[in-house]
């Protein structure tokens, strides 16, 4: 009679087990990190990086515009004169200034 008794037990206990894992992968589906309520907040996580994306894209393209003028063979005398200067601090008495600091530049 005690064999009848357990097999009884051991069936009800396989399916707490298995409600209990079904239950917990359920919950994580749900709401985990990575879960169904999660998603709003994964795409506007992916539309800033996208947006900072683009701007490092233009800020690349500006950088290397500015670093094709210094290249040899083409070196543009503007540049030149411009970076020579900022380099050995030679301006003029009637030079005007204008100092912009690339990293507040939206492009």
């Amino acid at each position: 009679m005690t064999v009848i008794a357990r097999k009884p037990m051991a069936f009800l206990g396989s399916f707490v087990l298995l409600g209990a894992i079904v239950t917990f992968f359920g919950f994580h589906i749900v709401s985990g990190d990575r879960g169904l309520l999660a998603r709003p907040g994964l795409e506007l996580k992916i539309v800033q990086a996208e947006e900072h994306l683009a701007l490092l894209t233009k800020h690349q393209r500006f950088l290397q515009q500015r670093i094709g003028l210094l290249r040899s063979g083409f070196v543009d005398a503007d540049m030149l004169a411009e970076t020579a200067r900022a380099e050995l601090g030679l301006y003029g008495p009637n030079d005007v200034i204008v100092s912009i600091d690339l990293s507040d530049l939206k492009f």
